[in-house]
């Protein structure tokens, strides 16, 4: 297996520890003409969609390019969060905030994908359970789970 493979099942077994009643629903894509993109796992909360992607290198260059194209791409009408678990040693989620933070506001006006990052190492270490740490999306340009990264 990869190290992204086993990156991205330690997160299921990480999720499926922590969820109460919430189910990982695998992969999407997301196609317009000769134009795809996918992310690594999907899950749905509270009416909400959420696309998850599993970094395990220092790709902070390539997941801007992904959120630029899931916001080009994403066409369902539900509310949607895009939610990056970092696992490569050391990384601070901080640098994908502000990077995303730039673009959403520079390049979409304000009004792109909501988005959260966290290390899976302080996801291991959340001492509640998913539905706790969900809710930190809700509020509106909340950055709080960039906090969460353990050194």
């Amino acid at each position: 297996m990869t190290k992204a493979g086993e990156n991205e099942r330690k997160f299921s077994l990480l999720f499926n520890a922590k969820s109460t009643g919430v189910s990982l629903l695998g992969k999407k894509r997301f196609v317009l003409d000769e134009v795809e993109i996918t992310v690594d796992q999907s899950f749905e909360y509270e009416g909400n969609d959420y696309l998850v992607e599993i970094d395990s290198a220092n790709m902070a260059k390539l997941l801007v390019g992904q959120y630029v194209l899931l916001n080009l791409l994403h066409t369902q009408k539900k509310p949607t969060y895009f939610l990056i678990i970092h696992t490569y040693k050391k990384y601070n989620p901080r640098r994908t905030i502000h990077n995303l933070n730039l673009v959403n506001q520079e390049l979409l006006g304000g009004k792109g994908i909501p988005f959260g990052a966290i290390h899976i190492e302080s996801l291991a270490d959340w001492c509640g359970n998913m539905d706790a740490l969900l809710k930190l999306f809700y509020v509106p340009n909340n950055q709080t789970l960039t906090a969460l990264r353990t050194t």
